[in-house]
């Protein structure tokens, strides 16, 4: 089952979740707030999506059809590296640690209060923004503004989604370095790197396939076989 999308360019959030009185309402009410949705009554369907959708959060119920939600864990985190969060009416201080401890971000129990929902995904999102104290990133004439998730090139506003900008935020702050996949995830995700993940890959080809289309001249980012990837941006001179 897929869910509604909006036109704004807000952050968007998959929820699974096989209760649909439920997931209908909690897909009304966050679109309400400026989200766009999109609702699977199952984590399988999930995995078969992750090359064509792109989330900021995802919204899991446990006792999911098919393999739980515990269960499929893994294979959701591996394909989607955003947050997670439990929705779950398993109450006992058990499953809320083993939920965190798979690496959850958090667990809310059900009946779910809409109002405590949105502040916790509030939450988690802000975790996700770019670890730093600075105002604002520049390199030559690329200026990145983390309040305003706005990329300015010159006089020239790009559009990059919430998830994009992130990712090329770290790639500027490191402008010139060669990152590793295990740096890169660490710093993109916010948990350790398992060694096995390659939905970071995908996040980096999806970035470098806009940076191209945008056809800026010493705007790239590059794989160095056997070591990682390196962004840099060498704008060509200007003539006197």
């Amino acid at each position: 089952m897929t869910g509604t999308r909006m036109t704004d360019s807000q952050s968007q959030l998959l929820l699974i979740e096989d209760d649909l009185p439920l997931a209908e309402l909690v897909c009304t009410y966050l679109e309400q707030q400026g989200f766009h949705l999109v609702h699977l009554d199952n984590a399988e369907d999930a995995l078969l999506r992750q090359d064509t959708d792109d989330f900021d959060l995802i919204l899991c119920d446990v006792m999911l059809p098919g393999q739980d939600g515990f269960s499929l864990y893994p294979q959701l985190a591996a394909s989607y590296p955003c947050p997670i969060i439990f929705l779950t009416a398993l109450d006992s201080h058990l499953d809320q640690i083993r939920g965190l401890d798979l690496g959850a971000c958090d667990y809310l129990l059900k009946p779910v209060v809409p109002p405590l929902l949105l502040a916790r995904i509030k939450a988690s999102l802000r975790k996700q923004q770019p670890k730093t104290a600075r105002d604002s990133l520049r390199l030559h004439d690329l200026a990145l503004n983390p309040n305003l998730q706005q990329v300015n090139l010159g006089d020239e506003v790009i559009s990059f989604t919430t998830k994009e900008f992130s990712l090329l935020w770290i790639f500027v702050l490191y402008a010139g370095k060669v990152l590793s996949r295990e740096f890169l995830f660490e710093q993109y995700v916010g948990r350790e790197y398992d060694g096995l993940d390659r939905a970071i890959d995908l996040k980096i080809s999806r970035l470098r396939k806009r940076l191209d289309e945008l056809n800026v001249p010493g705007l790239a980012i590059t794989t160095i076989h056997g070591k990682g990837y390196l962004f840099n941006y060498l704008p060509p001179q200007r003539r006197m």
